[in-house]
């Protein structure tokens, strides 16, 4: 198998959840270099034809804050409080996801035939964008972790994007305090057929 296979599959199994962050950056990365990252793939991740319907901010700071806020006063109780709060505090910063649903519609209404197709279609091409992405920032040193808090997350963000804007998921990343544990696995082989 080629090295540079070897180096992707490695990649993909590294990446794992880590909850255990600090909100700094690893000394040689940048919130730039994140930003060109996470570009490169919403830019690069394949859409169904073509229809680019991924998007992506990235937020650092008191707009981070602004959100988990927004997320933890969400919750009734105290039940549920501890990962968005821990985000909040603990993560550097957050690349939010979105599907541009303007976009899933003119698709629709180009091609009816498949139109039932497409927001199945955005909602794997948002999935393989966040992986992506989540697999690329752990090669950073970075840890990273995928929430959902999708419908406190677009009503904290307000007008900051378009009410278009649907948000799929929030990738919390930071530097690692504690890496993940010991991995285990289900037999799940793949078997080929001839």
């Amino acid at each position: 198998m080629p090295a540079t296979t070897n180096t992707y599959l490695n990649a993909i199994a590294n990446r794992r959840t880590i909850y255990n962050l600090t909100a700094k950056l690893p000394q040689n990365v940048s919130i730039e270099d994140i930003q060109a990252v996470v570009q490169s793939i919403i830019k690069n991740t394949p859409t169904a034809l073509n229809s680019q319907e991924n998007r992506a901010i990235i937020v650092t700071g008191k707009t981070h804050k602004m959100i988990w806020d927004a997320v933890i006063n969400a919750i009734p109780g105290e039940n549920g409080k501890k990962r968005p709060t821990s985000a909040r505090d603990e993560a550097y910063g957050s690349v939010i996801f979105f599907t541009e649903q303007n976009t899933v519609k003119k698709f629709q209404a180009d091609f009816p035939a498949a139109a039932d197709a497409f927001p199945v279609a955005a909602s794997h091409t948002t999935g393989a964008a966040q992986i992506n992405s989540w697999t690329a920032l752990e090669t950073m040193g970075l840890g990273c972790h995928l929430q959902h808090y999708n419908d406190a997350v677009r009503a904290a963000l307000g007008n900051l994007v378009p009410e278009s804007w649907t948000v799929n998921s929030q990738l919390c990343f930071g530097t690692v305090v504690i890496p993940a544990g010991e991995k285990t696995f289900i037999e799940n082989p793949v078997k080929i057929y001839n």
